[in-house]
């Protein structure tokens, strides 16, 4: 299919989309993965170690007949499903073994404890380009970016018992996997894109919040003198906080 990007062409650069890798493969998970896709990516590792159950079809992409898959082939499944036949789909089982990552990850698994060790198997990497950590609520979300340019990732980084958790039947939305997904790729586009990117971003949708920080533009990259503190908030801090729900799960 000749045609197939023509619509996105001239933004994006189907030279740049290589290879990705995604931790987990749930909610935010699999709409990364689909869209992944869709946008071009030619190579995407799947970690996951999870099979597709009953409870998973109100806050995933997949259709009820994968039930009983393991994440990993169902992503593969819907993949083939779409017609996205440049792009091979590689899976990827237990998470505390997870090693040669590629330079370019995505990552939203359910604990803080998983996204420890993936950062710091990324850190290792000299080829490393972009590491985007998605974390979600029901309704309110938080990204992370970092890059071997720009990475305080361990400065906001706390562990599972630290963070509130909701009951498990109020953590999940599609629509708020929907969003966090596309934010998440729009980073990942503009990191290997050479456009402005901001560090943090966290966005309530009840009501909607969103708050940017640490704007990093490329004329900046490698100059270790640049205010990294720059944000934009249309809310009060106070009033940020009152919306604040956990945002480990995926």
């Amino acid at each position: 299919m000749s045609n197939r990007f023509l619509r996105n062409k001239d933004i994006i650069n189907q030279k740049n989309l290589e290879e990705v890798t995604i931790i987990g493969a749930g909610g935010v998970g699999s709409a990364l993965i689909l869209s992944a896709a869709i946008m071009g990516f030619k190579k995407i590792h799947v970690w996951d170690m999870d099979v597709l159950e009953e409870h998973n079809l109100s806050t995933t992409m997949y259709p009820q007949q994968y039930l009983g898959m393991s994440k990993t082939e169902a992503s593969k499944e819907i993949v083939k499903y779409f017609g996205c036949e440049h792009t091979e789909i590689i899976e990827h089982g237990e998470y505390s073994i997870v090693d040669g990552l590629t330079p370019c990850v995505m990552m939203a698994p359910d604990n803080m404890e998983v996204r420890k060790i993936v950062y710091m198997n990324w850190a290792r990497n000299p080829m490393r380009t972009v590491l985007v950590d998605g974390r979600m609520g029901a309704l309110s979300m938080d990204i992370h970016t970092v890059t071997p340019w720009r990475d305080n990732y361990l400065e906001k980084w706390q562990p599972s018992k630290d963070i509130a958790d909701l009951p498990c039947t109020a953590k999940h939305t599609i629509f708020t996997a929907n969003v966090i997904a596309g934010l998440m790729l729009s980073q990942i586009f503009n990191v290997l894109h050479n456009r402005s990117y901001y560090m943090y971003i966290y966005k309530s949708l009840a009501p909607y919040i969103t708050q940017e920080e640490g704007l990093v533009i490329p004329e900046t990259y490698g100059d270790n003198n640049v205010k990294e503190t720059e944000t934009q908030t249309r809310v009060s801090e106070s009033e940020s906080s009152s919306n604040v729900w956990s945002t480990q799960s995926r």
